[in-house]
């Protein structure tokens, strides 16, 4: 077994790629320093006359201008107008899109506890500029590190540095503030698209789990607070209601999908349901299914490739855009400790053909292209891109990854191969149009939720009929609900797993999980559930606290059993339903779990 590339050559080969990346940067770190006063501006076109030829040059919306508010002025509004050049109403539409912050002396423990755990989005001033990995405008496919988290505490070491803080309302400021404008905000169009209410996958008193349409990031641009998956969700979707039914003032993001990149993410309406969300990702309870196109077939199975920890980790800047992979293991469990291990399964991979008219605008040419179904096991910073990149099939439009197509880390040990990766690293570039992937489905604590049909096409039919179709045919010539027992009152149950201690009497107090449905079990209109919060329900039993379906069931139930049960509207919430999420005359399927009596 070959040993991995030395640090050095790795090291080496990310300091001389920084150059040519450099422009892929989140946001301009070289921001024009001024006085709030025409005199001692400078202006945009003279920093951009500063950059060298060698130098990609950056895109307005990556250009902002760093000034300090003078003495006499203390409305906000006239000191972004003063530095941007604009006026009074252009600088409040700055500021309510989240493209001004300012400098703050201190940080509170509760403002590092809130940009920790992301929970506070109702405040009015908001954290950003965060590290590539922490924040706005990173690309990475999914989900924070599953392995070797930052603490908190390393958390909080690390970012009492950073002070400034997005204003999102005209207000008051302080003379002598540091003051940071991005005059050019970026724009995302595509979030308008959560207009179409189809877009709205799954919801419940916890989770919303959306189809984000390509070409949007799912958290803010430093630029740009609102448009990005949480903020259009919020305005096009909402309201959203917690299970307190207090308003959602912004759903909270739990993982990451990349901007180029469609598909499902999952939202929730509050810090517990993303704290949940983040555990089941650690202990590897969530379940993803993509769709990926190529135009080289995919090989079948699974694949284990191995990804250089330093370029990966959570708050790291610099480096690379992209992210090469290795194909060989570590030589020792003490050198894998600096390497991060990516799986995927590969389950189908299929011959389609892709209209041309269709109005995505992409030409497939006479090129035969491939649509592979992924089973994503872990979950890294664009590690389906990069996986299929290393096996010589990228994704198409994939402009990042297509010109380093069959390139491992494991090549520089080639002295040939340096200088073939060099040339290919100049060739990179951030995708401008939709590639060809697709978060198509997740899975986890009993949600269901896929996405809609892909920007390049649906399915082809098999055998002339569709897998929907099918399914269709089978339900409806069977009865799944024939092996349950159907009581006097109308109440279908199975037991799906035998309790061994004792039934409760009336009045006694039980605690029980459960997960409730609409339009029958793992539906996607799971209505609510206690495994998802992470708390179990105490009530008494028999004495009309809950539906009487449940007090009919949980007075039957042992110990340690598990049911499904099906309750008719009149052991359920009868005509009236319950608030907006259970419409009257609702039939209601449970799954639920006896865990104590006391």
């Amino acid at each position: 077994m070959l040993n991995h590339p030395s640090i050095t050559k790795i090291v080496w080969f990310t300091n001389l790629a920084i150059a040519a990346t450099a422009f892929t940067t989140p946001h301009n770190k070289r921001c024009t320093r001024s006085i709030c006063n025409p005199l001692f501006q400078q202006s945009e076109e003279t920093v951009a006359d500063t950059v060298t030829t060698n130098t990609p040059q950056k895109p307005l919306w990556m250009k902002c201008i760093n000034a300090v508010v003078p003495s006499k002025v203390t409305a906000l509004n006239e000191a972004v107008a003063m530095v941007a050049n604009v006026s009074r109403e252009e600088a409040n539409n700055l500021i309510e899109m989240g493209a001004v912050w300012a400098k703050m002396d201190l940080l509170t423990d509760d403002d590092v506890l809130d940009q920790y755990y992301g929970s506070d989005y109702s405040a009015n001033i908001q954290y950003a500029d965060f590290p590539s990995g922490w924040g706005a405008g990173n690309d990475g496919l999914n989900e924070r590190e599953e392995e070797e988290e930052e603490s908190l505490d390393d958390y909080i070491e690390r970012q009492m540095s950073l002070r400034y803080r997005r204003i999102l309302t005209p207000s008051t400021i302080e003379p002598g503030t540091d003051i940071r404008v991005y005059p050019h905000p970026r724009r995302f169009p595509s979030c308008y698209e959560f207009a179409d209410q189809n877009r709205l996958l799954y919801e419940d008193t916890t989770f919303v789990v959306v189809d984000k349409p390509p070409m949007l990031p799912t958290q803010p641009e430093p630029s740009n607070y609102e448009e990005c998956c949480p903020g259009c969700v919020n305005l096009l979707m909402g309201p959203f209601t917690t299970i307190e039914g207090e308003p959602v003032q912004r759903p909270l993001i739990c993982h990451r999908v990349d901007s180029c990149v469609g598909g499902c993410v999952v939202l929730s309406k509050d810090g517990n349901g993303q704290k949940v969300f983040t555990d089941l990702q650690r202990q590897r309870k969530i379940k993803k299914l993509y769709k990926a196109v190529t135009t080289e077939p995919v090989p079948l199975g699974m694949h284990v490739h191995w990804m250089w920890k330093p370029l990966v980790a959570r708050g790291q800047v610099g480096g690379t855009a992209c992210q090469f992979v290795s194909h060989i293991p570590p030589i020792s469990r003490k050198k894998a400790k600096s390497w991060i291990r990516c799986v995927l399964e590969v389950v189908e991979c299929k011959p389609i053909s892709i209209d041309e008219n269709a109005g995505h605008g992409y030409n497939p040419g006479d090129k035969q292209h491939y649509q592979s179904t992924i089973r994503l096991v872990t979950g890294r910073k664009h590690q389906v891109r990069a996986q299929l990149a290393s096996l010589g099939c990228p994704l198409i439009r994939d402009t990042l990854y297509e010109p380093i197509a069959g390139l491992t880390l494991e090549k520089l040990e080639e002295e040939a191969s340096e200088e073939v990766m060099d040339e290919a690293m100049t060739r990179v570039r951030v995708p401008t149009e939709p590639i060809g992937l697709q978060a198509h489905a997740i899975l986890f604590a009993g949600v269901k939720a896929k996405a809609g049909t892909p920007w390049w096409g649906k399915d082809e039919a098999v055998d002339g009929v569709s897998t929907a179709s099918k399914a269709a045919t089978i339900t409806e010539t069977t009865d799944p609900y024939a092996d349950y027992t159907t009581t006097a009152s109308g109440m279908k149950y199975l037991i799906i797993k035998e309790g061994e201690g004792a039934a409760p009497s009336a009045g006694s107090t039980v605690k029980a999980h459960y997960t409730g449905w609409l339009d029958g079990f793992d539906s996607q209109k799971k209505f609510d559930s206690s495994r998802t919060q992470g708390r179990p329900l105490t009530f008494k039993v028999g004495t009309g606290q809950v539906i009487r379906g449940w007090d009919e069931s949980f007075s039957t139930m042992k110990v340690g059993e598990r049911r499904k049960i099906i309750l008719p509207s009149r052991l359920g919430y009868g005509d009236r339903g319950a608030g907006n999420i259970i419409p009257g005359g609702a039939t209601l399927y449970f799954d639920v779990e006896l865990l104590d009596i006391f």
